[in-house]
């Protein structure tokens, strides 16, 4: 539970009034998730003669948890820190391991690269320059839509309260798939082990591309087609990326199947289900498994020959 006390001495976290952002608001929530009840105290300012020393001050006073001093904390990557990215490097392992205590490493790097480094680097100004004629709506833009507007009389921490409660349905919702994501990769390690040619066949969809690409088993680097039931219902057939930080494929479709109607499909490869085939090549579809793999050993083969 958040609520907002309009005493200091009745709060135990503090952080800015006015105008709020993705890393206080986003820090927030994850302070609740780590104390559960957050009494919170927004100020303008902190003074000497706060008495501050038992309370967690946050993205406001110079301290710990505040990011505005002329130094500012940088990771190795080059993102500085947000007050969210401080709080998170601090409590976050021990909050985790209460969630998943066998991937705690790699969960903490889900959570950086899912949530963390887009929020401390937006809010550093260090989000990267898009050509783009028309605006990008970022999840940190997403949360300022919630100050108020300038035709508004509502109070800034009505704003922010309610803010809040959207915030969190979309950080439950990001955690939600972080912590299933995980527990793919048990799975896929072990269907990467049984895979016998190039293509892995998985009995249920579930996220694949990092643990393939990341895999240490010699059999992941020869895999170029990943084949699983599809939520359409029939099977999909998707590319392997080349490195986890790029969409480039190991192998592409063939350029003549792309954007192709069903019937075409079926005539130009004699596969009779083939219904589907990207345009941008990285995916096709079919209506029974026999066919889907069929489709994979043809776009292997086609490349060969």
């Amino acid at each position: 539970m958040i609520e907002i006390k309009d005493n200091l001495d009745d709060a135990r976290f503090v952080t800015h009034a006015g105008s709020f952002h993705a890393d206080d608001i986003f820090a927030t929530i994850f302070l609740e998730k780590v104390f559960q009840n957050i009494e919170l105290y927004r100020t303008n300012e902190i003074i000497s003669d706060m008495k501050i020393e038992e309370k967690i001050v946050y993205d406001i006073g110079l301290g710990k948890f505040d990011h505005h001093q002329k130094e500012v904390k940088t990771r190795e990557n080059g993102i500085k820190y947000s007050s969210f990215g401080l709080l998170f490097e601090c409590f976050g392992k021990e909050y985790l391991q209460k969630l998943c205590q066998d991937h705690v490493e790699e969960v903490y790097q889900m959570y950086l690269n899912e949530l963390v480094y887009q929020i401390d680097a937006i809010d550093n100004g260090q989000f990267p320059k898009l050509n783009s004629t028309y605006k990008i709506t970022t999840l940190s833009d997403i949360i300022g839509l919630f100050n108020k507007t300038w035709c508004e009389e509502k109070e800034a921490n009505q704003c922010f309260l309610e803010c809040i409660s959207i915030a969190k349905s979309i950080y439950n919702r990001i955690e939600q798939k972080i912590l299933d994501k995980i527990k793919a990769k048990s799975l896929v390690e072990t269907a990467i082990s049984k895979t016998k040619d190039e293509i892995l066949i998985l009995e249920t969809y579930m996220p694949f591309m990092d643990f393939i690409i990341s895999s240490t088993d010699p059999k992941a680097s020869q895999i170029l087609f990943v084949i699983t039931p599809s939520n359409r219902g029939g099977y999909s057939i998707q590319t392997v990326h080349k490195t986890l930080d790029t969409y480039e494929n190991r192998l592409d479709f063939p350029s003549e199947w792309g954007g192709l109607s069903k019937e075409k499909l079926a005539s130009k490869t004699g596969i009779k289900t083939f219904r589907f085939c990207h345009k941008n090549l990285f995916c096709a579809a079919s209506d029974t498994l026999e066919d889907a793999i069929a489709i994979a050993k043809l776009a292997i083969q086609k490349r060969r020959s």
